[in-house]
């Protein structure tokens, strides 16, 4: 039904090559359709984890130049990432706008299947918001810096298009708009693997906090936080699990390797351990899951958990996390952190996180920006090993990054925040065709360009 595009992302091949236009013309043939979508999400959670700060080096990085090339920021290996990534991405848009082109025909004939396509509707226009909202934080300077600035291509028809790329404000409020027009839509899934309203409401915090509108970023996660309890902090190794978990919002289902990338082999060791610099405290329940101690190089080494103790100890990795009530926690501490009036309500939110975890709590007297960066650094524990690292040092512009030698000992290299290497290139497969599309600052010219 659905093939991975070989060419230009917006080269896309007319719809009937995809599917009989005729063949989706119920929920069931809908809900299907939209489970290929899903399937075809990238996932780069470990290439952005190497490019963040969450990893140092291990004595076996040598054996995999290609990924020692992406953790020191070779210019040849973003080039590479990000055509994979843009073609990746608009292959998962094309699709979700085939279905949302079809949905006038999906039929219903009962109560029931009105939900169910109100459920579809909103959950693929959310999953096409995902994708734009990651480009746009990929291949867009920070919202902060310049909003007017070249963001991403919106596309506008299922089939081929040349089109100019969107400012980086456009782009956000077309994704707010997507949003919007499904977060009234009520869809409560059973299963942590389909998009559901608490999602939405997640996505508009992210993208509000993002645009650096503060008060609607926390006034959409504590929307989600309405549902959340102390209990799912406590019981949060269970995201790793692959049972439901009420601790999540939203989570891709995944059978199969995942995260492998990461081992050299079974017995030796990984490529990467955990940043020396990040510690946490002994009572803290994340530890335990985060960290994975393992003999490597001579001594007990503190490698990375989470879906690498899955593969090291033989579990299966059923869901790979997108979305946490926790994350909820971090998006409006943070934000209520960066409004004056609100920096104790931003206090007791990420402290009754912090207590309830087990960790230590952020004292009274860190205020300002001491606060908010504390806010951010234990956002950096939480999230560890899953990408999220990089879009917030992206967006903060905050601290430079360092470039870790082998075990954290010396620095090999220093990423400054305005290095033209956190926008990364628009792809060779965009601009061969596309007359319209401008480069980033910084990456080679794009030919037949003043």
């Amino acid at each position: 039904m659905i093939g991975l595009l070989t060419a230009c992302s917006l080269d896309i091949p007319p719809a009937d090559q995809y599917s009989d236009p005729y063949a989706i013309t119920d929920v069931t043939s809908a809900r299907s359709f939209l489970t290929s979508a899903y399937m075809l999400y990238p996932h780069y959670e470990f290439e952005l984890s190497v490019l963040g700060n969450d990893f140092c080096q291990t004595s076996l990085i040598n054996y995999n130049v290609d990924v020692k090339n992406l953790y020191l920021w070779r210019e040849d290996k973003i080039i590479e990432t990000a055509e994979s990534l843009w073609l990746s991405y608009y292959n998962t848009i094309a699709n979700c706008d085939i279905l949302l082109e079809r949905m006038d025909n999906v039929n219903t004939t009962s109560e029931d299947d009105k939900q169910q396509k109100n459920a579809i509707y909103a959950e693929v226009k959310t999953l096409r918001a995902m994708c734009y909202f990651n480009l746009l934080r990929l291949f867009a300077p920070p919202y902060a810096k310049n909003p007017e600035a070249d963001g991403v291509i919106l596309k506008t028809i299922v089939g081929l298009e040349f089109l100019p790329r969107s400012s980086v404000r456009t782009c956000t409020d077309f994704i707010r708009n997507e949003l919007r027009d499904v977060e009234s839509i009520t869809n409560t899934p059973k299963a942590n693997g389909w998009i559901s309203q608490q999602a939405v409401f997640y996505l508009q915090a992210e993208v509000e906090l993002y645009a650096g509108n503060y008060k609607k970023a926390a006034m959409y996660a504590e929307k989600v936080l309405k549902k959340a309890h102390v209990s799912m902090y406590q019981d949060n190794e269970k995201l790793w699990q692959k049972e439901q978990f009420n601790g999540r919002i939203f989570a891709f289902y995944h059978s199969g390797g995942y995260y492998t990338e990461l081992q050299y082999r079974e017995k030796e060791g990984d490529y990467f351990a955990v940043n020396p610099h990040l510690s946490f405290h002994e009572k803290d329940n994340r530890k335990a899951y985060t960290i994975y101690l393992f003999p490597q190089d001579q001594k007990e080494r503190a490698l990375f958990g989470k879906y690498n103790k899955n593969n090291k100890e033989g579990n299966e990795t059923t869901y790979i996390n997108v979305m946490r009530y926790s994350g909820a926690v971090f998006i409006a501490a943070e934000a209520n952190s960066r409004i004056a009036a609100n920096e104790e309500k931003a206090r007791e939110q990420i402290n009754t996180y912090l207590n309830a975890c087990g960790a230590q709590p952020i004292d009274n007297s860190v205020k300002g920006k001491a606060l908010t960066d504390s806010i951010l650094k234990e956002k950096q524990k939480e999230f560890i090993g899953e990408g999220l690292n990089f879009y917030d040092l992206k967006r903060t512009q905050s601290t430079s990054l360092d470039r870790l030698n082998v075990w954290g000992n010396g620095i090999a290299a220093t990423i400054q925040p305005t290095d033209f290497r956190w926008t990364f290139p628009i792809p060779e497969s965009e601009y061969r065709y596309n007359e319209h599309i401008n480069q980033n600052e910084g990456w080679p010219k794009i030919p037949n360009k003043k």
